[in-house]
């Protein structure tokens, strides 16, 4: 229709003759309360603002400075043409007339835009454009804009911009259903103009006030703790693939894990508990300082908590991590004796234990809330594993090898040495860290939780200045000194050290997150433990409780009708509010476990104590070892943790008379205490190997003739399986077929034969002979191929064969051959007989013999002692650097000038911007909450 407006002012004209006015009516517009103060932080939030409007020009400029989304400092331009304005001269409107301007001019620029503006552009195809020139400016107001024009804007927007914005519309009417559906993220406003915006959107809200609570607390913190939880699982699942990676450097690149295979396979299972906890309670700041710092939002919308740098930083403190894990472990265990923990099984449960612990202390450090489901949730955690440990090593049919494992593992002193000093370890690390980013690189994250933390009055005074509609705390509310403690939601004073967190006093003063400040002063519902903090519920006291009739439409009350409909049977339930209870609304008693320098300081010294006590300990009884070692076979190499008068080389192949067989003199360097341990080594030797430690079946061993296919399915190769003169060997594998068969005799003193302190009584035990034995000739018994290693009438019975049968951990063996029961002294000549009948050569392997006294250790571990004390020196140094600074100041203010700026600002009563909460009126037409639909441009993303 053309001329559309000049036809309807001749209709009016022609009905609105010989008319008398006998009365008018106005309808009031107010703004809801709190709009200005929302609009005011969202900006210093860094979020866009556009207003998307049905108004006219004039009000919707009337609406912007009334809710501040238009200030007096801002140029506010206009583009209004019509929309048979030819591409040419509304492209030079756009870029010269308001582009340019907004360049030019130094203040904040806003721009006004009418809908048949937005017609031309998207007629003219000048979408680019007018995103060139919107990006310009701080606020954008589109104003007689239909339906499907704000849908389009969203859509511009959100598809026109690189990198993609998270865009959020709001809105409360049917008008703005279109803009919220098109949006990432929806809100409706339920108010006078009925459900529709709420049905359709995301989140619902009863007032547009509570749009900051949702982003700039709710919003924050699930991003916060999404990103935690994120970096938390890619993290220790990084730490334990190092592990595995770094074991194929000992295990002969064969693949072989580290873990049994249903030991590692439970660790995300045992580690879910405490990182759910996280993600569902941890919050680094209070929700007062939340929203008086409105700029700390930035990091969910510039992606501050999971970017390319975060997951770097993860990557580098998960490589730091596991190897220190690795080193401890390689220096435990690094010893002559270690009294039978060295095994691929026992050894590796003793090393997945302490990654169990470094994972737990690692959620620890990194959750800033600890309240009693975290606490709880690490606690299920710990007993989960030892529950696993204590069931898996129980049945025997599972796994064989692990039978007893978890017993073996806890009467090792070096497990226990380990699991103390793999996380304080780790702990000195990450304190080093966050002292290094507390001191040189502190952002507005840290100084605002360390502010929040902070048990100072003043500080929390401060936090509730912003806007004056957040209540300050009283001082004698805010005092109290200690570890910082509060509600989950909403807290705005440090609860004293005094008081108990079960208290029923302190329960009271939590706030409710389902709540807000409520400026109008209505009725308020109060009761004896009620704590002038305590948030107002009375919005919902006046919801009569409704319940489902049997029809299934809701009534204030049951009829008769729905008391008969179903007799015996259980009452409807009652449609409720909220539940209100602490753990539904987040407001547990909780403690903050913020760092400071304070806290960083006492943990360094508390660390570098324990590592001190661990490494002297370790160190003075590695001092109490004595030892010497003979190497009979192979090329020279000296032994790591061996003195150089300790070290004797004599090979048996010099004897070129019985080069398998040799008689050695050595003299004893030291006096040396029984009992005494004979081992003897092989170097390199892979037990650990994938083929190699897989080529046994231990039913074989228990005695159990098992079937060809079963005995086709492990002991792969046909050698380890018949003999050249057809017999089946038994029993079967790699493992029980390269048995260490060398002698070794001494000419003054004795050894006990098959003595019981070579292997655990729960392995030996459970090796067993078959009926079959030893008179079927089919078979080729152990007895038979190793003769200088078991005799006929003991055959697997016999405790060089079983502690064989358990491989290694390392690329090396390592076992006791037997034990002197009598003293050597000094200068004292000891005459060995040596049958090298175990073949080396082809490995490149040596051979040596080590005899050394025992110690509560099971021998020496001199670096790690040196290790832990040297970490624990580190941890004091460390101490010494620190010094107390004023929570939430950073110590270099001329370094962080920029990051902290408008921080302080902010938290300043006097520069932070702030206007009246109560109702104005405005001229804009509607109910809504600013009287027109809302869109908020996040130009990163959005955390919801």
């Amino acid at each position: 229709m053309t001329d559309r407006e000049n036809a309807l002012a001749k209709v009016a004209e022609a009905l609105e003759s010989q008319m008398d006015i006998v009365g008018a009516t106005g309808i009031e517009d107010k703004l809801q309360v709190g709009v200005e103060e929302t609009i005011l932080r969202l900006r210093f939030a860094g979020i866009k603002l556009w207003v998307l409007t049905g108004d006219k020009l004039e009000t919707a400029r009337n609406i912007g400075y009334s809710t501040k989304v238009l200030s007096d400092e801002m140029e506010v331009m206009e583009l209004n043409v019509s929309n048979d304005i030819s591409a040419q001269a509304l492209r030079s409107e756009l870029m010269h007339q308001v582009a340019q301007k907004a360049i030019a001019d130094p203040r904040e620029v806003a721009l006004m835009v009418t809908g048949a503006s937005l017609e031309a552009v998207a007629e003219q195809d000048l979408r680019g454009a007018l995103l060139e020139v919107t990006t310009l400016c701080k606020v954008v107001i589109a104003c007689r804009v239909s339906p499907l024009q704000k849908a389009w804007m969203v859509k511009l927007v959100r598809t026109g911009i690189a990198p993609q914005p998270v865009t959020l519309s709001i809105g409360d009417g049917a008008n703005d259903v279109p803009m919220i559906q098109e949006a990432q993220v929806g809100v409706g406003i339920s108010g006078r103009e009925g459900r529709q915006a709420v049905n359709a959107a995301d989140f619902a809200i009863a007032q547009f006030r509570y749009l900051q609570r949702l982003l700039l607390i709710h919003g924050r913190l699930d991003y916060r703790r999404m990103c935690k939880f994120i970096l938390y699982s890619f993290w220790k699942n990084a730490v334990l693939t190092l592990l595995l990676f770094y074991y194929t450097f000992i295990s002969g690149f064969s693949g072989t894990s580290m873990f049994d295979g249903y030991v590692w396979t439970s660790f995300n299972v045992i580690l879910f508990a405490p990182i759910i906890a996280t993600g569902v309670f941890d919050r680094d700041v209070s929700d007062v300082h939340a929203l008086s710092y409105p700029n700390l939002y930035e990091s969910g919308r510039l992606g501050l908590d999971l970017n390319f740098v975060r997951m770097t930083e993860m990557l580098a403190s998960s490589l730091v991590h596991s190897l220190i894990i690795f080193v401890v472990m390689w220096y435990a265990f690094d010893s002559v004796d270690t009294m039978h923990a060295n095994d691929y099984y026992g050894f590796g449960t003793s090393v997945f234990t302490w990654l169990i612990c470094a994972m737990n202390y690692r959620i620890v450090f990194i959750t800033t809330t600890i309240n009693w489901v975290f606490i709880g949730a690490v606690l299920f955690s710990f007993a989960t594993f030892a529950m696993f440990l204590g069931i898996y090593c129980r049945w025997e049919w599972l796994s064989p090898f692990m039978y007893n494992v978890d017993i073996h593992m806890v009467q090792d002193p070096l497990f226990w040495i380990g699991l103390l000093a793999v996380p304080s370890l780790a702990i000195m690390v990450d304190i080093f860290k966050a002292w290094l980013i507390l001191e040189f690189l502190p952002d507005r994250r840290g100084l605002a939780a360390a502010a929040s933390a902070s048990p100072s009055p003043a500080s929390a005074a401060s936090a509730g200045s912003f806007g004056g509609i957040m209540p300050t705390a009283s001082p004698a509310s805010a005092s109290g000194g200690g570890a910082s403690r509060g509600s989950g939601e909403g807290s705005t004073a440090t609860t004293p050290k005094s008081t108990n967190w079960s208290s029923r006093f302190a329960m009271a003063a939590r706030r409710s997150s389902f709540t807000f400040d409520h400026p109008e002063q209505g009725h308020r519902r109060v009761n004896f433990f009620r704590h002038p903090l305590a948030a107002d519920t009375s919005f919902v006291d006046g919801v009569a409780p409704r319940q489902r009739s049997a029809t299934g439409s809701p009534s204030t009350s049951p009829t008769s009708k729905d008391l008969e409909a179903a007799p015996g049977s259980a009452p409807a339930p009652l449609l409720r509010k909220p539940p209100t209870n602490a753990f539904s609304q987040q407001s547990l008693p909780y403690m903050q476990n913020v760092l400071n320098t304070v806290r960083i300081l006492c943990l360094s010294i508390s660390i570098g104590i324990l590592l001190l006590v661990l490494g002297i300990f370790v160190l003075d009884k590695s001092s109490e070892v004595k030892q010497f070692s003979v190497q009979y076979d192979g090329e020279w190499r000296q032994p790591r943790e061996a003195k150089e008068h300790e070290m004797i080389y004599s090979p048996c192949a010099a004897n070129t008379a019985t080069p398998n067989s040799c008689t050695i003199q050595v003299t004893v360097p030291e006096d040396m205490e029984p009992p005494i341990s004979v081992v003897y080594e092989v170097t390199p030797f892979y037990q650990n190997y994938y083929s190699y430690q897989a080529s046994v079946i231990f039913d074989q061993l228990k005695g159990t003739i098992v079937s060809d296919t079963y005995i086709d399915t492990y002991c792969t190769s046909e050698s380890t399986r018949v003999t050249a003169s057809g017999q089946a060997i038994f029993p079967c594998g790699l493992v029980a077929n390269s048995v260490f068969n060398d002698t070794i005799e001494f000419m003054e003193v004795s050894m006990k034969d098959d003595d019981p302190r070579l292997t655990w009584d729960s392995d030996y035990d459970r090796f067993a002979n078959p009926a079959e034995y030893p008179d079927d000739d089919a078979y080729s018994w152990i007895y038979e191929r190793y003769p200088t290693v078991t005799t006929k009438a003991k055959g697997v019975k016999n405790r060089h064969f079983v502690d064989w049968m358990f491989p290694s951990f390392f690329g090396y063996v390592r076992n006791t051959y037997g034990f002197i029961d009598d003293k050597l002294s000094q200068g004292q000549t000891l005459t060995m007989r040596i049958n090298a009948s175990y073949p080396v050569t082809s490995l490149e392997a040596e051979k040596r013999i080590v005899l050394s006294t025992r110690n509560g250790l099971g021998g020496r571990h001199s670096t790690l002692g040196w290790l832990l004390i040297g970490s624990g020196i580190t941890c004091f140094v460390m101490a010494r650097k620190l010094c107390p600074r004023t929570a939430g100041k950073p110590r270099f203010p001329q370094v962080t000038q920029g990051v902290t700026q408008d921080f302080d600002q902010l938290g300043s009563p006097t520069a932070s911007p702030s206007a009246s909460a109560s109702p104005q009126a405005s001229p804009a037409s509607g109910g809504s909450a600013l009287g027109t639909a809302n869109t908020a441009l996040a130009p990163g993303p959005l955390s919801l």
